[in-house]
């Protein structure tokens, strides 16, 4: 009677520790992905960051060869704040700390883009698209 009273109570335990672990801590995200053009053509290498106005962390995203984007916030979870965000895209940023060779030009972006910028998105729980068409 004590041997199964002693093997209950670790199941028991075993049970809680796993209901636990299911749980995801955090804030709440919403999935972002999109695509960024330039002049109607897929823009490469630019870096698309969502800054929640509540100032809370930050999701960033580095667009493909086709201008396809999604973003994480950290590195293990995909997403971003739920909310209103304002939106950066900005190119020639080094992701990494490998030594990158100079590369062909880099294309300038004008700063209501980046450092001014006049992008703008609200991300909602479950799966978001935002594209971005830049001229």
């Amino acid at each position: 009677m004590h041997r199964e009273r002693i093997i209950l109570s670790l199941m028991v335990c075993l049970v809680v520790s796993l209901v636990g672990c299911g749980q995801d801590s955090g804030p709440a995200l919403g999935k972002v992905s999109g695509t960024v053009t330039l002049g109607g053509q897929p823009l490469p290498d630019a870096m698309v960051s969502f800054y929640p106005t509540s100032g809370e962390r930050s999701a960033h995203g580095m667009t493909d060869a086709a201008g396809h984007y999604t973003l994480m916030f950290t590195g293990l979870k995909e997403g971003a704040i739920v909310g209103p965000h304002s939106v950066k895209v900005e190119t020639g940023v080094q992701v990494g700390e490998e030594e990158v060779t100079p590369a062909a030009k880099v294309v300038q972006l004008p700063a209501k883009y980046n450092r001014n910028t006049e992008l703008t998105a609200e991300v909602e729980g479950g799966s978001n698209t935002f594209d971005f068409g830049l001229q």
